[in-house]
């Protein structure tokens, strides 16, 4: 898996979560919490990214803006977009989660691959 298909996961749960009222959704709460040390472990390594590429000054502190955000050189700020591009196609070993309870989550196809013990049928898709 790729940091950048986990993101892509993420964001189909948040957008699915509704007022979490059904089985389905409480389950892809559980689902997500599995998730979140990847989540971590990615959000530390943009992080790090982030720094690496900030603008220092003559002793070598960090810039920040009124906001406290990292200030780039337009040069640096090239550097720090292909570095960050190049951590989104890093591959990560992950483990599927077992699922012994399919109930409510066979709407969810976006899990395919990243569960085991249940098939999802993906939707129809339309040519537009």
């Amino acid at each position: 898996m790729t940091y950048a298909e986990l993101f892509v996961l993420v964001q189909n749960i948040k957008l699915n979560l509704g007022n979490q009222e059904t089985k389905g959704q409480k389950k892809l709460i559980k689902i997500y919490e599995k998730l979140k040390p990847y989540l971590d472990e990615y959000q530390a390594q943009i992080d790090d990214v982030r720094l690496e590429y900030a603008s220092v000054d003559d002793k070598g502190n960090v810039i920040v803006d009124d906001k406290g955000n990292y200030k780039y050189s337009k040069e640096e700020l090239k550097k720090f977009n292909k570095a960050f591009k190049e951590l989104e196609s890093k591959s990560f070993e992950y483990k599927p989660i077992e699922i012994i309870n399919k109930e409510g989550l066979q709407p969810y196809w976006f899990l395919q691959d990243w569960v085991t013990g249940m098939e999802f049928e993906k939707p129809e898709e339309i040519e537009i």
